[in-house]
């Protein structure tokens, strides 16, 4: 068995959430941004704008984000819930290859 990847969960403020995205917007390249609205799945798997994501998420219009970035070489999947006590972010580290 592999060993499991990287994961991160935590909550984070709304000024963290800010910093957030504005480190994947200037230090990464984003791969895609899809949002949830539903409980059933992603909205066709069809990225959005990393802008248009951060107002989602600030207006609490969606039930999750996810930002799928590389950064220093790696690939990196956020999964971003707005909570009642901030935004919770779940990071993994995806290495497609582990899947075997």
């Amino acid at each position: 068995m592999k060993d499991l990847p990287e994961l991160l969960e935590t909550i984070l403020d709304e000024a963290t959430v800010d910093q957030l995205f504005a480190d994947i917007a200037e230090l990464t390249r984003v791969i895609e941004v899809i949002p949830k609205t539903t409980g059933r799945g992603y909205v066709g798997e069809q990225s959005i704008p990393l802008d248009e994501a951060r107002q989602m998420l600030r207006g609490r219009d969606c039930r999750a984000i996810q930002l799928r970035y590389v950064h220093e070489g790696a690939q990196w999947w956020d999964t971003l819930m707005p909570m009642p006590n901030g935004t919770r972010i779940v990071r993994i580290r995806h290495d497609p290859t582990d899947h075997a």
